[in-house]
C-alpha cells in the first residue's frame, strides 16, 4: 500500500485510539537506527520467500486445531504471539510479523533458525525496540505505521495479523489462508486489555475487507 492511501486511515486510527503522532515517529527513528541495513533482504528476495500461497497464523484459540493442513498451504506467516504456539507444535514460521509483543525470545529463536522477521515500530513499544531489536541476528525488515523514511517501510495494516496480510499482498501472494483468525473475540494472549484488543480486531477486519 502506498503512503498516500494509508495516511488517511492511519490518521483515523490515531484519532480513534488517541495515539501520539510524535511517539510513533520517535519509535520509527529508533528502529531505523537499530537495524543494520545489510540484514534487510531485497524486494526480490522477500517476494521469493512470501511466494504465491500464504497461510497467516493468528492468535485465536482455534489456531492449534486449524494447523492440520498447514503443510500444503505454502509459506507460513506468524502474526506476533502465534509464533511461540507454532514453535511448540514444531513449526518454524517462514515469516514472523511482530511489534515485539508476546514471547520475544521465541521470535528471536525463529529468526536465528531462518525466519524473516518484520519488526514494527509504534509509540507504545519504544522500550521493546531498544531492548530487543539488536538481538535479532537474522534477516529483518523494519516497518512503521507513520510515514516511511530511510530504510523503514510501511506496507499498510495496523495489528500484527492484518499487517501480515498487507505484507503478503504487497509482495505478490495471490492465495492467502487465515489460520487462528477470529475478529469476534479476544484470544488467549496475556496482559492485554480485552476492550482495546477487540477494538483493534475490528479495525483489522475493516482494513482487510476494504483492501
Amino acid at each position: 500500500m502506498e503512503w498516500a492511501a494509508w495516511r488517511p486511515l492511519y490518521l483515523e486510527i490515531v484519532r480513534d485510539f488517541r495515539y501520539s503522532l510524535e511517539a510513533d515517529r520517535e519509535s520509527a527513528i529508533l528502529l531505523e537506527r537499530r537495524v543494520d541495513p545489510s540484514k534487510i533482504p531485497s524486494f526480490r528476495t522477500i517476494a521469493d520467500i512470501i511466494g504465491e500461497r500464504v497461510s497467516i497464523c493468528g492468535g485465536a484459540d482455534s489456531l492449534e486445531v486449524e494447523l492440520g493442513n498447514l503443510s500444503v498451504r505454502g509459506t507460513v506467516v506468524s502474526a506476533g504471539s502465534a509464533t511461540e504456539r507454532l514453535m511448540v507444535q514444531g513449526i518454524i514460521p517462514d515469516v514472523v510479523v511482530t511489534d515485539l509483543d508476546g514471547d520475544v525470545g521465541r521470535q528471536i529463536e525463529a529468526n536465528t533458525k531462518g525466519s524473516l522477521v518484520f519488526v514494527h515500530a509504534h509509540g507504545d513499544n519504544i522500550d521493546a525496540i531498544v531492548e530487543n531489536v539488536p538481538r535479532f541476528k537474522g534477516p529483518i525488515v523494519p516497518t512503521v505505521q507513520c510515514q516511511p523514511f530511510g530504510h523503514v517501510y510501511n506496507f499498510g495494516g495496523f495489528t500484527d495479523g492484518d499487517r501480515a496480510y498487507f505484507i503478503a499482498k504487497h509482495f505478490g501472494a495471490s492465495v492467502i489462508a487465515l489460520k487462528g483468525w477470529d475478529t469476534s473475540k479476544v484470544g488467549r494472549k496475556d496482559a492485554v486489555d480485552p476492550v482495546v484488543k477487540k477494538k483493534k480486531l475490528s479495525w483489522a477486519e475493516r482494513l482487510m475487507s476494504e483492501f
